[in-house]
């Protein structure tokens, strides 16, 4: 079941509000998905407007929306402790209308989250990306399907650092290490297959990209990355750190990896 919540023109609107209108935005979402039988999120995309620019003094849209969907998971989840089981994988991409909008992709039953070890769990970030952090499980692998893994919005990033700024082909690398990482530890295989047999298991990616220019050198890098592909979309589009110039989603078949 897809779901869907909108802010209208949210992008006027002062940052106190906007960051509440998000945690009412993810309450409906709970209310709404508290009443159906497929109750458990499993995938999120987020579309803020104007993503990276200020809202206020010291923080962006991004930080903002970010501190609604914080305050939101945790009213949800009854606190923070659950936030590393429970918390659905998600992407936040930018884009230039006006509105916040928010499709929830939920299920009959939980998802695994699954996090990156060479990443540091968004909702540990510091402070340097806001009062409030991200909150979102890097990928979420799915029991029914069994083997599908949910892959959210991958980028050139290392704990919490943004890598190799001003250099498309390495960030591509990096990203692809970050998915075959994800890969590894959702199958437990991280020190038994290598890079391209991990990255063998995706099926479907979306590709994100600030830079028109760059669309032809990323189709290249994935076509030739990823062997089994099946379909690839390519969508241009503000991403949530300016330094970053790709990001990366999609879903992998663990199954492939028993073959």
């Amino acid at each position: 079941m897809l779901l869907t919540e909108r802010v209208a023109s949210a992008a006027d609107l002062p940052a106190d509000e906007f960051e509440r209108r998000t945690f009412q935005a993810y309450g409906a979402l709970a209310d709404r998905l508290a009443q159906s039988p497929l109750r458990h999120p499993v995938r999120f995309w987020n579309h803020v407007p104007f993503i990276t620019d200020p809202a206020e003094v010291g923080r962006d849209n991004y930080m903002v929306f970010n501190a609604g969907r914080f305050r939101a998971f945790a009213d949800w989840f009854g606190g923070t402790a659950r936030f590393a089981r429970d918390v659905a994988t998600a992407s936040a991409i930018g884009h230039w209308g006006r509105d916040l909008v928010i499709h929830c992709l939920a299920t009959d039953a939980p998802g695994v989250a699954v996090n990156n070890p060479r990443q540091v769990a968004p909702y540990h970030y510091s402070q340097r990306f806001g009062p409030l952090p991200p909150c979102f499980a890097r990928a979420t692998q799915l029991v029914t399907p069994r083997g599908m893994l949910l892959v959210g919005g991958t980028a050139s990033v290392r704990g919490e650092d943004s890598m190799h700024q001003d250099d498309l082909a390495s960030q591509l690398a990096e990203t692809f290490l970050n998915l075959s990482a994800l890969v590894g530890a959702a199958a437990r295989r991280q020190r038994m297959s290598t890079t391209a047999e991990l990255l063998g298991a995706f099926r479907e990616l979306r590709v994100y990209y600030p830079n028109r220019g760059d669309a032809k050198q990323i189709e290249s890098a994935v076509f030739g990355t990823f062997p089994a592909l099946r379909r690839l979309e390519t969508l241009h589009a503000d991403l949530c750190r300016t330094e970053l110039l790709v990001e990366i989603e999609g879903f992998a078949d663990l199954r492939a990896l028993t073959s």
